[in-house]
């Protein structure tokens, strides 16, 4: 993830001062106060997930607070999802208060006032979430921010490895986080552990819900590899290949149906982009893990009605 702040860059009596400065331009705008007069040490990464934007956050002890006037200077009209790594936090919103320790979920929404405050140094990733990306139950689940969800039992048992993967495999490098629809499993994963009657979205509210979108956002991060298939999905995720294929089936889907409708759009977002005209329609099948080039034709055909070469040529002028 781009390191955006770093309070090492600058001299000591002036870093807490640049800390505080920070969070109103990378988040939203937010007072922070701290305890003692000691140096502050403070670090923010970050990355866009589609529409979503992941956060690592690592400080020192402090109280972070947006008021009714911070409010109405700037609203991002975000929910900010909170996986504490390392620490432990107090977050205060709508009369509801949460204490958060490590491998917790919780969270608060950037259209009303909250408090947030950490006694000693904390890590947590913060997945910021447009509320359209929510839906109709947005409502509802900004209505469940400062709770604390338990990250040993239920929903966040799943969620929080889930999320913390993610983020830490785009850190790495090992996880494109351009992949197609990622967003939206950070998102559906959010609809599972907060809303609260659980109804939120049809991918999560049967047995295998969770392996459902894991597996989805497996193939999104994978799917140049042309040995992705059921068996080796099944393995990377300690299942049976036929509770696998029983989850996608459930669902209307196969998993090989899924993982070939995944790459075929790809390659066709990849055919409409003009920066990628100087690509040749092989490279670009390859790349998303088609190895045999008839084929591929031949699928893409039956999906698009052309050939790839007709498809490129109607959207950007180039064959």
């Amino acid at each position: 993830m781009p390191l955006l702040v770093d309070t090492s860059t600058v001299p000591a009596p002036d870093r807490f001062d640049y800390w505080a400065g920070a969070h109103g331009r990378v988040l939203h705008p937010l007072r922070l106060e701290r305890p003692g007069r000691e140096p502050f040490t403070g670090r923010i990464r970050a990355h866009r997930v589609g529409p979503v934007t992941v956060f690592r956050i690592e400080g020192d002890a402090s109280t972070i607070e947006r008021t009714a006037r911070l409010v109405a200077q700037q609203d991002p009209e975000e929910l900010q999802v909170t996986h504490l790594v390392r620490g432990r936090f107090r977050i205060e919103q709508g009369g509801r208060t949460a204490f958060v320790d490590a491998g917790d979920l919780s969270g608060y929404e950037t259209s009303h006032p909250y408090r947030v405050e950490s006694a000693g140094p904390f890590e947590l990733l913060l997945f910021a979430l447009p509320r359209a990306l929510l839906g109709a139950r947005a409502e509802a689940i900004c209505a469940r921010t400062a709770i604390t969800v338990s990250g040993r039992s239920g929903p966040a048992a799943v969620a929080g490895p889930f999320l913390r993967s993610i983020a830490d495999r785009i850190e790495d490098g090992s996880l494109d986080a351009n992949a197609a629809g990622l967003g939206d499993c950070v998102a559906d994963m959010t609809r599972m552990v907060f809303s609260p009657d659980r109804v939120s979205s049809p991918d999560l509210d049967r047995p295998g819900d969770a392996l459902f979108v894991q597996v989805k956002a497996y193939i999104e991060g994978h799917i140049a590899d042309p040995a992705l298939t059921p068996r080796s999905l099944a393995a990377a995720h300690f299942v049976s290949p036929r509770l696998l294929h029983r989850t996608f089936a459930e669902r209307g889907h196969t998993v090989a149906g899924w993982i070939r409708t995944r790459r075929l759009d790809a390659v066709a977002r990849d055919l409409a982009d003009p920066m990628l005209a100087p690509c040749s329609i092989r490279a670009l099948a390859v790349a998303r893990g088609f190895t045999d080039a008839p084929h591929f034709n031949r699928l893409f055909r039956q999906v698009h009605g052309c050939t790839p070469g007709a498809y490129r040529a109607a959207l950007t002028g180039s064959g």
